[in-house]
């Protein structure tokens, strides 16, 4: 049989096989595959690269700014969200929390501020460290809270009437009696017009004990205001007339 019969001579299924590829077609191929290989090696490198390039460049302070700017406009998850990013990639992690935590503190907003600013407690100002002392008071953290009203009266604060009844409060709630009560005479011996301070120390007279001089106490309280349950309720506990 000729060669030309051979190879046109049709298979079983009564198609014809097609010609079996050249040498030359198979190389081609083989470079265009491996082409594709180098190109999506070149690909990855390149994505591998910027992707290391964004999450390892220094913070800069346009992202700093856009931060702030995110949180004057009310648009706090997009800040915070901004800001874990920041500190990753910060050089001055400490610088940054204060700033941005200043920030925060500029809009009323003492809770993230705190977040951040009680992380470079010994940058902050005695102003910060009264507003973080409130704020921790008000979350239920006095011993948090007694520590920076404490620090920021160390640091210059003046200690008026109404700081050192605040602070009394952060006293007698964090287990500091006896600072309380301190506390709370000093504050009154600057202003003995507050009520609420007086009642303080009564109570916390009595809980050490005192009964006669948290009596005294209640009294006067009564005698400023009448009315008032808390005074009423410790005069009854204690026993004896008005």
């Amino acid at each position: 049989m000729k060669t030309e019969e051979r190879i046109t001579k049709p298979t079983e299924d009564g198609s014809n096989p097609s010609p079996p590829p050249s040498i030359s077609k198979r190389r081609s191929l083989l470079k265009t595959a491996l082409g594709l290989l180098v190109l999506l090696a070149l690909v990855g490198a390149l994505v591998y690269g910027f992707n290391y390039w964004r999450l390892h460049r220094p913070t800069s302070e346009a992202e700093i700014a856009a931060i702030e700017s995110l949180i004057v406009a009310g648009k706090g998850d997009e800040a915070r969200a901004l800001m874990i990013d920041a500190q990753v990639r910060s050089k001055d992690v400490a610088a940054l929390r204060l700033r941005i935590g200043r920030a925060y503190l500029r809009e009323g907003q003492v809770g993230p501020a705190t977040a951040l600013l009680s992380q470079v407690e010994g940058s902050l100002i005695k102003e910060e460290r009264v507003a973080i002392a409130e704020y921790f008071l008000v979350a239920g953290d006095p011993f948090s809270a007694a520590r920076f009203f404490d620090a920021a009266m160390k640091s210059g604060m003046p200690r008026t009437a109404s700081l050192l009844g605040r602070y009394g409060e952060a006293l007698a709630l964090s287990a500091n009696p006896e600072g309380a009560i301190a506390a709370f005479r000093e504050s009154l011996a600057l202003d003995d017009s507050k009520p609420r301070v007086r009642l303080n120390l009564a109570l916390t007279l009595a809980n050490t004990g005192r009964l006669d001089q948290a009596k005294t106490e209640a009294l006067a309280v009564l005698k400023a205001e009448p009315e008032n349950a808390k005074a009423l309720a410790l005069v009854a506990a204690i026993g004896g007339s008005r």
